[in-house]
């Protein structure tokens, strides 16, 4: 971040050293001023660096840049699901109940309950399903969001280098999606966010959890979004003006910090919401025109497909793309009065500005338009949804994919969001589980146009789907729970499945050197002599064999493994004598399916989560999908579900 030059700050006033920092941040009309102790901030407001046309959500692309694990991590079992940080012992001392003014929110015609002033139409419903007392932000920040937006809420978590888009970084402020003249969000705007999550990228929704929570939670971001206006500001102060800490302890520089930081995390008054009143065939044309001469078709094509300017790159200098709105993916909600404040306001940050010169008419009938590209089912279907899975009590456990006993199980639709974000991601997960009383079966199928079975070469990925299960009450992170809330991890995987792929079937040209234990002299170099061949080889010359490797494949018909995971970078096969989890999958008609059995009761923790009739435990499913070159933390994934079995009569 660049601020205006030193010599100039040093021979400023600070009140003008205050100008300088918003505009240093890209707040509007904030240049800086003759010096003046009386100048004070005006309210921020993040613009776009980026001249563009009129966006309605935030965008993402699908060309971007590769995780940065990329040239080493392969679809194998380092890691299961998203990665969840250790964090450092929250504090426990609560934030403020309420830091900043909220604005009153506009009066809108989105359905929404009386707990959730802000909540978007199409998001999941808001009930608590953990039954939990509340807990304080800092503990439930660390617990579900660290991982990701960082423990000082600088987006730069343990995870982060795993997700795209980025994690927002709460200090340095920039919020996509605000209802507020000065870009600041308002805490119903944050709280919209928490109970819908923000499709197009990897935040899920916390509808989950409780009110008492969620609120909580909002307290946390404005508490960790002023601690970054304040930091700054010193920081700024020590570098450009030489202040030491002695004289930034006075008095009058408190108080213009505190200023400062008030301004800065204030929220400004919000625009109301104008009736929208019913799409018509004039109002869709004139939208038609509106569209085309406000310049919306430059980025999103004439169709809205998102097939306009692609070149595109945020503030933070992250490469992003159009929104395209005929799949009903819309970040910030897809209910007319959230489209109609992502028109007005822009989306802070992105190269999506505000539309200013448009009247409330106008934005009324764009508001139609976009929402007429996609249809209801499809807007739905974009939010993460959590659900329950129940087994069935049944007399014989169904262990094979196609027998008849599963028909008479109502399968689960189960959402996914991939992490390192694509279009047209869905496989169409569906979930369905049966038990006898003494083992588990669970059936997992999911759309794959092209199975791919072996990992044999560097450059393919083989296609893979694991279950995590949590007994715990309150559940941990997602991604691989945490140091003292172990997951259970049942991983399948198709290179493990049946006989491996031999070298030679991939590479029919080798040339092989001399195998010690299987040659004396060496005839030839060729790979067909006598002898040469890899299954002609004792285990001794194949080490990872020969130790027992469990991630090199073997003839096993199961392609099952079983691990353990407490936090990122712990993720490990159990041992093998723990290794309960027997798994097979087909693949027919363009579509996987897995069945999954485990033995309910287990001797010990060691040999994973134990299940019981009438029990509950917590649920998440991964998919990988090779033809996209998913691997480790490039994956699909759902949020958490309810797993219940069935008391058998």
């Amino acid at each position: 971040m660049r601020i205006e030059s030193t010599q100039a700050l040093r021979t400023a006033s600070r009140g003008t050293l205050v100008i300088a920092i918003l505009a240093a941040l890209g707040v509007a009309g904030c240049q800086p001023s003759k010096p003046s102790r009386s100048s004070r901030p005006s309210a921020t407001k993040s613009e776009s660096s980026t001249t563009a046309a009129p966006d309605a959500t935030a965008t993402t692309t699908e060309a971007v840049p590769s995780p940065a694990e990329d040239s080493s991590l392969k679809g194998d079992a380092n890691e299961a699901m998203p990665a969840e940080t250790h964090v450092a012992e929250a504090p426990t001392t609560k934030a403020p109940a309420n830091e900043t003014a909220a604005a009153e929110m506009p009066k809108t015609e989105t359905p929404e309950s009386a707990a959730n002033a802000a909540k978007p139409a199409d998001a999941p419903p808001s009930e608590a399903v953990v039954a939990a007392p509340a807990e304080a932000g800092p503990q439930l920040y660390a617990r579900h969001c660290a991982a990701c937006h960082g423990e000082k809420g600088d987006g730069r978590g343990i995870a982060a280098a795993y997700v795209f888009p980025k994690p927002r970084d709460f200090q340095l402020g920039k919020f996509r999606l605000v209802s507020t003249s000065n870009n600041v969000p308002s805490r119903e705007d944050l709280h919209a966010v928490l109970v819908r999550g923000m499709p197009g990228s990897s935040m899920p929704p916390w509808a989950h959890l409780s009110q008492a929570d969620r609120d909580s939670l909002v307290d946390e971001v404005m508490r960790l979004r002023r601690q970054g206006a304040k930091d700054f500001y010193i920081k700024t102060l020590k570098e450009q003006d030489d202040l030491t800490d002695e004289e930034i302890a006075a008095d009058d520089i408190q108080e213009e910090i505190q200023e400062y930081v008030d301004r800065f995390s204030t929220p400004g008054e919000s625009t109301e919401v104008p009736e929208m009143g019913q799409p018509t065939p004039e109002g869709l044309a004139a939208a038609v025109e509106t569209y085309a001469k406000s310049g919306c078709l430059q980025c999103h094509g004439k169709d809205g497909k998102g097939d306009g300017v692609q070149k595109m790159i945020d503030d933070e200098q992250y490469p992003t793309a159009p929104r395209d709105f005929t799949v009903g993916i819309f970040k910030g909600g897809s209910d007319e009065a959230s489209l109609y404040r992502r028109i007005a306001y822009g989306m802070p940050g992105t190269p999506m500005p505000a539309s200013k010169q448009l009247t409330p008419e106008q934005m009324v009938g764009l508001v139609h338009y976009i929402r007429a590209m996609s249809t209801e089912e499809q807007r739905k279907a974009a939010v993460l949804n959590r659900d329950k899975i129940v087994a069935k009590t049944l007399d014989s456990l169904p262990v094979d994919a196609n027998d008849s006993a599963w028909s008479e199980i109502q399968p689960v639709a189960l959402r996914m969001a991939p992490l390192w974000w694509r279009n047209n991601a869905d496989p169409g997960l569906q979930v369905q589980a049966a038990h006898d009383g003494k083992a588990i079966a669970v059936r997992i199928a999911w759309n794959d146009a092209s199975p791919n079975r072996h990992a044999a070469s560097s450059e393919s990925f083989e296609d893979a789907v694991a279950m995590e299960l949590y007994g715990g009450d309150v559940e941990p992170f997602l991604g691989m729970g945490a140091a003292k809330s172990a997951v259970d991890v049942w991983f399948w995987d198709a290179d493990r499945q049946g006989k491996p792929m031999a070298v030679e079937a991939l590479y029919p040209n080798t040339v092989v050197d001399v195998y010690p234990f299987s040659e004396t002299v060496a005839v030839s170099a060729e790979l067909d002599r006598a002898g040469a061949r890899t299954a002609d080889q004792p285990d001794i010359s194949l080490p990872a064999k020969a130790s027992g490797n469990q991630i090199v494949p073997t003839d096993d018909a199961s392609g099952a493994t079983s691990l353990t995971g407490g936090g990122p970078g712990t993720v490990t096969f159990r041992i093998p004598r723990n290794q309960l989890v027997k798994a097979t999958g087909q693949w027919k008609d363009d579509r996987w399916t897995v069945v999954m059995t485990r033995a309910l009761a287990v001797e010990s923790e060691d040999d994973g989560v134990a299940i019981a009739p009438g029990q509950r435990v917590s649920a998440a499913f991964a998919v990988w999908d090779g033809g996209h070159q998913d691997r480790d933390g490039k994956k699909l994934i759902t949020i958490w579900q309810d797993f219940e079995l069935e008391s058998k009569p």
